[in-house]
């Protein structure tokens, strides 16, 4: 009986932990299998705990994370073998204070630790904040206005506070006046979180102001199929240019046509989702002038996001997204900051430009592609942005996950964001978070996202201070050690605090 009750809260564990990360991901889970992890880990020895969260934490990243199909096997297995080892640390480092638990400042060593080890893995992590325990939070919106001060670490400290605090009052079950000051210092800290996003949501209103936003994505006929490598055969490379560059102003015509009707129903801002336009690198520039007339004749805001293609070049791609004001002038002219790990960052030739930024009637607009809102500090370039356009490019198995993440940058930087997603969800949010608008690439036949969205973004201290809160929890990790340390061993009442 004994066994099977381990047995049934392993498994109950393990699905838990399926559903705390990833693309199962569901809000509560996470709440329930870190308290619960941290008290399995805690009844076996050190190194025995360990590797029971280092597997659990392996397998339930593998299933969770599954979203990457022409990844290799032996890579995946890899990434989530890196991803348990920082992920199951705080467990490791939660052995060494056992002697102290008694005291409820111990509390505060695991969520320091999972905090640090997070930081820590993301930062050598070439994929940004995928799996940051953050995101499973997505849609709790009271909560998430918490990231426009602390950052993304903050919500990680939460989660793992309530793990330790929880594993505290189990413990210390006898002592129930010292379980009612615990419990209370925590719901003080979480109930002012909450009370904060409720003002937030409800008095830092989005600007009465809005703009139409008209993103497109180019429909899946106008899908392009040719080799860019035929283009230097001996025998067939003209011919093989003639029918690239044929296919090429099929699209970008579909493009452009569309943009101009969506000018005329009264878009301001028209931009396209990432690589949608494709030119050769000689036709560059004349693509561009078509562009910049329809932007001028139609006096709006055009974007495009277009894969630049040289066909004598090993990297052959620049990935930019190119935008012209009402005048016809070129006022963006930005190139991807951070490549995809893998195909696109071998076949990619892009240059630093930095996020870009204009000021417009309808505020100032930034530009970044994709894989780019991946990185929260790298997206600190647009902070003062009122608006964020973001073509993007995504695969079903990321749907709706990747665009999800996005709308963090908006919290954390108070813009107001457009992204628009090839074979993806595309979103257009208020500087909260909050979606205005979507439109899901596969059940969508326009491929068009209509967005009125705000002119005003807002001031955010995360924008000030970055990841401050981290340099925080290291120290507040740091003074813990000690007084823990230099504490006694016994576990009674006096203890408490």
């Amino acid at each position: 009986m004994k066994a099977l009750k381990k047995l049934t809260f392993v498994l109950a564990l393990l699905i838990l932990l399926i559903f705390s990360n990833g693309q199962y991901a569901i809000f509560f889970a996470i709440w329930l299998a870190v308290p619960m992890l941290l008290f399995a880990t805690r009844r076996l020895k050190r190194w025995q705990g360990f590797l029971f969260a280092f597997l659990a934490l392996g397998v339930s990243y593998f299933i969770g994370f599954d979203v990457v199909p022409f990844l290799p096997l032996v890579v995946s297995i890899i990434i989530a073998a890196i991803f348990s080892l920082f992920a199951s640390l705080p467990y490791l480092i939660d052995s060494f204070f056992s002697k102290n638990r008694g005291s409820f400042i111990n509390t505060l060593i695991f969520p320091c630790a999972a905090v640090l080890m997070e930081y820590a893995y993301h930062l050598i992590n070439q994929y940004g904040t995928w799996g940051h325990f953050a995101y499973t939070q997505q849609f709790q919106q009271l909560l998430l206005q918490s990231i426009s001060v602390f950052g993304m670490g903050y919500i990680t400290f939460l989660i793992f506070w309530f793990a330790a605090v929880v594993n505290w009052v189990y413990e210390q079950h006898h002592h129930k006046r010292n379980i009612k000051k615990g419990v209370l210092a925590y719901s003080l800290v979480l109930g002012l979180t909450l009370i904060f996003g409720g003002y937030k949501m409800t008095f830092q209103n989005t600007s009465a102001q809005t703009v139409r936003v008209a993103s497109l994505s180019a429909s899946d006929d106008y899908a392009l199929n040719f080799y860019l490598e035929g283009l230097n055969d001996e025998e067939k490379g003209h011919e093989n240019k003639i029918e690239a560059q044929r296919q090429i102003t099929r699209v970008n015509q579909h493009l452009l046509d569309r943009s101009v009707a969506q000018a005329k129903a009264g878009a301001k801002i028209v931009f396209w989702a990432e690589g949608n336009s494709a030119i050769l690198k000689e036709d560059e520039e004349e693509l561009y002038r078509r562009a910049s007339k329809i932007a001028g004749d139609q006096h709006i805001y055009l974007g495009m996001g277009v894969a630049v293609l040289d066909h004598t070049k090993a990297k052959y791609l620049e990935n930019k997204f190119i935008l012209f004001d009402t005048a016809g002038n070129k006022v963006i002219d930005y190139w991807k900051g951070i490549s995809v790990p893998g195909g696109e960052a071998e076949v990619s030739n892009n240059k630093a430009t930095g996020i870009q930024k204009i000021v417009t009637p309808y505020g100032t607009i930034a530009g970044a592609i994709c894989f780019d809102l991946d990185f929260p500090e790298y997206l600190r370039q647009a902070g003062g942005a009122d608006i964020l356009l973001a073509p993007s490019n995504d695969w079903k198995e990321i749907d709706p996950l990747h665009t999800d993440m996005a709308r963090f940058r908006a919290i954390e930087q108070g813009f107001n964001l457009v992204r628009q997603t090839s074979h993806g969800l595309s979103v257009g949010t208020d500087h909260t978070g909050r979606v205005i608008e979507e439109m899901d690439h596969f059940e969508d036949n326009d491929k068009t996202l209509i967005t009125h969205l705000p002119t005003k973004g807002v001031s955010t201290i995360y924008a000030a201070i970055g990841d401050s809160f981290i340099a925080f929890c290291l120290l507040m990790f740091a003074v813990t050690s000690i007084v823990l340390k230099k504490r006694s061993t016994f576990s009674g009442p006096a203890s408490a605090v």
